[in-house]
């Protein structure tokens, strides 16, 4: 591996990665918007999180769904064109697993807007679309299958589950190179989550996360809508949910 180009990968990755495409979209057609926070509440109190990422979530949140698919398209494409043009071109140099991971750093610290960014989702997804797309739906399945089956947990399942198991599927499969790239993408994920998951950790240790007001409120965003039909099915029963409860 040539050190001059593995540095030219990383810095590309990071610069390309902190283009912050939700910033472009809401300049053009919500101006007037703050990008500053988003919140999930929920009871007559109010509970509830508040993020300062600024992402495609926060463009659906605040302009509708197809702003924030559109943001969230742009945001997987800054990933995995480059990797693929790396990927393809020079494929038996890790390039393009330091570029996936850089872009995710990137993305999350953008230097262009003081290190506020995103949570990685998307370009954790845009590379994984070309160094190994059959693990985005294998480990997106299992998190979900352990985080609403075992744990109880729908954020654990959304947010957490398929991330966390990247490293352990790469190791099964002995691709120790993406087992790299996992850890990088986690790594840069969690580090930029730790308010929230002290709020999170707070309010599940509390009990507020086991309530009905709680399922019903995050059954209505994009974070619950797996776990909404699953329980509807029958799939997933909790006493405090049913009627007359």
């Amino acid at each position: 591996m040539n050190p001059v180009a593995a540095i030219s990968a990383a810095i590309a990755g990071y610069l390309i990665g902190s283009i912050s495409f939700a910033r472009i979209v809401a300049r053009r057609i919500i101006p007037e918007a703050d990008l500053g926070s988003t919140s999930l509440t929920w009871g007559e109190d109010e509970v509830g999180f508040v993020t300062d990422n600024v992402s495609a979530t926060t463009i659906r949140d605040t302009a509708g769904t197809r702003w924030g698919c559109l943001t969230g398209t742009f945001d997987i494409l800054k990933a995995a064109i480059p990797v693929g043009i790396l990927h393809f071109a020079i494929p038996d140099q890790p390039y393009d697993v330091i570029y996936g991971v850089a872009v995710t750093a990137g993305h999350n610290l953008p230097i262009y807007y003081g290190f506020k960014g995103g949570r990685g989702t998307s370009t954790i997804l845009g590379s994984l679309l070309i160094l190994a797309p059959l693990s985005i739906p294998a480990t997106i399945l299992l998190g979900y299958a352990i985080g609403l089956f075992i744990f109880k947990d729908v954020l654990l399942a959304h947010h957490a589950g398929w991330i966390l198991l990247l490293p352990f599927w790469f190791a099964a499969w002995q691709e120790w190179d993406l087992v790299f790239y996992a850890l990088g993408v986690n790594f840069f994920r969690w580090v930029v989550s730790g308010d929230e998951l002290r709020e999170y950790w707070e309010l599940r240790r509390s009990g507020q996360l086991q309530t009905r007001e709680f399922h019903e409120a995050i059954e209505q965003s994009h974070i619950g809508y797996i776990h909404k039909y699953v329980r509807k099915w029958g799939w997933l029963k909790y006493d405090y949910m049913k009627e007359g409860a």
